[in-house]
């Protein structure tokens, strides 16, 4: 027979479908709960059974589940009455049993205020109750932070900036919540494009990415930067450039981004890494030749493939096996936990397989310079 802690378990379980019928106005009501009702074997377990069961049911508690009992003949204990139905006859009875009477007047009322003011949230809120319930006690300036910017969708502000009656830390701690009510409150202004950072996604300024350069060409850096070469600006100010670039170079070693030679018409960037990749939306970048330098191992690999998703016209440099076959030193990584890339050409991939599973490494500042040099050569003779 099941017991009063296997009804409890049933019960709040349909807690976040009974808050989801709140928004939709649909009557769930009356809830049966499912289960064994076959008693035990012996008389004695019979009554321990039932005593348990009527313990917590409307027999004993002002809000509880009804159990509707039935004379039942059984084949060991004869004829006994059983519980044909277990039920919480209306919301009180359901709510208070669950001791969320409070909790729920305060969903009620977030409910209210938040369609009153976005009835385009109707549909996350009956897809996502317990989520309301998790921030309850913020709710209402979780709710102030989404009206700022509803009315202001560009602030083009820092978060401290924002003119929003909160505690000043309370839209970086609440992040997630607010994320999600802002999808769809504004939808038509929100940077589609960005998937993970706040700040990007909702159109607010914050601390950036540096990008490090040095142009290769003294024309240039005369003409644009008063002859400096060597220079580290926003992220955002890097997009805003205007120069007569042709061709960039990224390398990861930053003693090679240092000893790199003079070349016409090129930048040469510091990628560090995996940081290369926020530069996904340079849009001068489009119209030049960019050739990646990288470590010759599998996260090297990684970048590659990563960069040349938003470059695609991105060719990669001393990253053969030629090269690897010429200098590599028996160093391993064990990083690297993604096998197959998507954004190589057939050589590039029989690499990467290589180094993948040997796990194998050769990083870029063990290739001599006049090997590099030789090599750059080669980029001087196109265009």
């Amino acid at each position: 027979m099941i017991s009063s802690a296997q009804i409890k378990k049933k019960a709040t379980s349909n807690y976040a479908s009974f808050l989801s019928s709140l928004i939709t106005n649909e009557n769930i009501f009356p809830l049966e709960i499912r289960g064994n009702k076959s008693p035990g074997k012996t008389l004695e377990t019979y009554r321990k059974e039932m005593d348990d069961l009527l313990s917590s049911s409307k027999a004993k508690k002002k809000h509880a589940y009804t159990i509707d009992c039935v004379k039942t003949k059984t084949r060991f204990i004869g004829s006994q009455s059983l519980p044909k139905r277990i039920y919480f006859a209306s919301e009180q009875d359901y709510v208070g049993y669950l001791n969320k009477i409070n909790e729920v007047k305060k969903f009620k009322e977030a409910q209210r205020i938040t369609l009153l003011n976005f009835p385009q949230i109707k549909d996350w809120l009956a897809n996502n109750p317990l989520k309301v319930i998790t921030n309850i006690e913020k709710w209402d300036d979780v709710l102030k932070v989404v009206s700022y910017f509803d009315s202001s969708p560009n602030p083009n502000l820092y978060i401290r900036e924002l003119p929003v009656k909160v505690h000043t830390k309370f839209i970086e701690k609440n992040k997630s919540i607010i994320w999600e009510l802002l999808n769809i409150v504004v939808a038509e202004s929100l940077n589609k494009d960005e998937k993970k950072h706040f700040e990007s996604r909702f159109n607010l300024k914050y601390s950036e990415p540096l990008v490090r350069f040095r142009l290769l060409e003294t024309r240039i850096a005369q003409d644009y930067f008063s002859g400096l070469e060597d220079i580290t600006i926003k992220i955002s100010d890097f997009s805003k450039l205007d120069l007569p670039v042709k061709k960039v170079l990224i390398v990861e070693n930053l003693m090679n981004l240092l000893t790199l030679p003079h070349m016409s018409d090129t930048m040469a960037i510091f990628g560090q890494g995996f940081k290369v990749l926020s530069l996904k939306n340079i849009n001068w970048l489009k119209e030049c030749q960019i050739y990646y330098w990288g470590d010759l191992d599998a996260q090297g690999f990684e970048i590659l493939s990563g960069f040349r998703g938003h470059y695609h016209q991105t060719e990669s440099l001393m990253m053969d096996k030629t090269t690897f076959d010429m200098f590599y030193e028996n160093d391993l990584e064990s990083k690297s936990k993604i096998e197959a890339l998507v954004n190589l050409n057939e050589e590039e991939r029989n690499m990467h397989q290589l180094l993948f599973k040997n796990k194998w490494r050769l990083e870029q500042e063990k290739i001599p310079m006049d090997y590099t040099l030789s090599q750059l050569k080669k980029l001087t003779k196109t265009t």
